[in-house]
This record gives C-alpha cells, structure tokens and sequence, in this order.
C-alpha cells in the first residue's frame, strides 16, 4: 500500500537559480536523489505538482517538465486522478548475446523468446571474427528477449555450427529458450568479451516486435564472446543485439574480476 508523508522531507536542497542548469533540470536530479536513496520507496506517492511548486519555489510548468524527466528514466509512473508513484526499481542484467543467457544461473529463460534459426550465407566480417574456415557453416539465431512481457532486445547470434550443434538441437523457433539448457553441461566456459555500441534506428521487423514506431532509436551493440580453452580464448559467437532505447540504459562496469563488463539496466514497462 502506497505511503504518504504530506510533506517534502526535510533537508530536500534547493535550487541554484545562479546556475546555467535549468531549474527543471535541477528538480529532476533532487528528487531523483530522494528516490534512488530510498527516502521515497516503490510504491510511494510522491508530493502534488502544487506541493513541490511551493516548496521549490518554481512554477507548475517546471514541476512537469522535471517530472517528465523521470517518468521517461522509468522512475517514476503518473496515474491519472491517484497521483505520482515511485516505480519498481530497474533491473540488470549482462549485456551480450545468447550464450550470456545461456551461461547466467539465474538468467530468465522464459524471458528469451527463438524467433529463427538457420544456417545462412553470413558476410565475411562474422566469419572472420568467429574464426570460422572458409566453407564452414555458421549457425545464426535470432530471439526476441522480454522481461515482465516488455519486448526489450533483439539479438541476431552467429556461432559455428560445429560448436553448437547441441543448441541447434535444443531449439525451437516460437518457443522460449529451454530451461535447463546451460553452456556448462556442454563444456562451454565463457572467457572475456569485446563490445562496441553505437546508436541506430530500429527496422520494421524489430519495430513490429517491440510494439514501437518504425525508426525508434535503439542501442546496437556489437559483441564477441570468447570461451576459455586449454590453448587459450577462441571466439565462441559473435552477436548484434539491439536494445529498446526508450526502456533500456547501459551501464558499463570497469572492475577487472570476472563479473565486471556491460550491462543491460532495465526499467517497467508503461
């Protein structure tokens, strides 16, 4: 049940009004302090536009705009005639590709929905990157990955058919990724992992299966998975993933243990 306190907290801040950074701006960045410090829990209402204009002392056109701010960072979600709550926290998880899924104990497999597999003609820079001989075929599968039934990434996977051969198997096109299915049981240890990201827009194809317009903007992040061998890292597959850009942010870790990399940071869906 939603808490309300009927007041701003106390020690809120203020705002610079000598500052180059707008006022809404500003509001934006306190109560998202309030919020990402747990002064303001999920679920809790927040003060009325009127309140938060007082105490601030701007008008009702800044209280918006700072709010619209939050609600599109999925920190916020406005009711129509109940008011502005706090939103569940995002949730993150390994950027990547398929063999990500595959090798993360508590990955959703339900989450990951086969949308194609094949072995077609591949251009050359995804042969190369996987190492692949000439003539030898190359496994591609596409899945679509959702959380909390919100469409979020669509990942076009590349592996060497020989190297995947069990997977091949396993899946199933308009079927979910099976559960049980682990890169471990096949003797697959995941190693390091090279990225690039770069902005793009969406086609019709993913638009279609993330329900939003043609041309949404969205992350497209290039990757290749390598897995550990007894003669060192070989490339295991090499993935295009594209991320909603209206619901998901990365995140980059630069620890140096094994856990450290890019992440995928997720927000409720509208």
């Amino acid at each position: 049940m939603a808490r309300w306190s009927g007041k701003i907290p106390a020690g809120a801040g203020a705002l610079d009004r000598t500052s180059f950074v707008p006022l809404y701006y500003q509001l934006q960045e306190l109560l998202k302090q309030h919020i990402e410090s747990g002064t303001w829990r999920p679920g809790d209402v927040l003060p009325s536009e009127p309140e938060l204009a007082r105490h601030f002392g701007v008008s009702r056109v800044v209280v918006r705009q700072a709010l619209a701010i939050l609600e599109d960072d999925r920190q916020i979600r406005r009711v129509r005639g109940r008011g502005t709550f706090v939103a569940p926290p995002k949730r993150a998880s390994r950027a990547g590709g398929l063999s990500r899924q595959l090798g993360s104990p508590e990955a959703a497999h339900g989450g990951v929905l086969i949308l194609d597999v094949g072995v077609p003609v591949v251009e050359r820079s995804i042969r190369e990157r996987l190492d692949a001989a000439a003539g030898e075929d190359v496994l591609r599968v596409t899945s679509l990955l959702t959380l909390d039934e919100t469409a979020l990434a669509i990942a076009y996977s590349f592996f060497r058919r020989a190297d995947a051969s069990w997977l091949e198997e396993r899946l199933h096109v308009g079927r979910h990724l099976p559960e049980g299915l682990s890169l471990a049981d096949h003797g697959v240890v995941l190693g390091r992992s090279q990225m690039s990201i770069e902005t793009s827009q969406c086609g019709q194809f993913e638009a279609d299966r993330f329900g939003v317009p043609h041309r949404t903007p969205v992350f497209l992040v290039l990757c290749t998975e390598y897995r550990t061998t007894a003669s060192g890292d070989r490339p295991f597959e090499v993935a295009r993933v594209e991320y909603r850009g209206d619901v998901v942010q990365l995140r980059l870790d630069t620890g140096t243990d094994r856990g450290s990399g890019l992440e995928a940071v997720v927000g409720p869906g509208r």
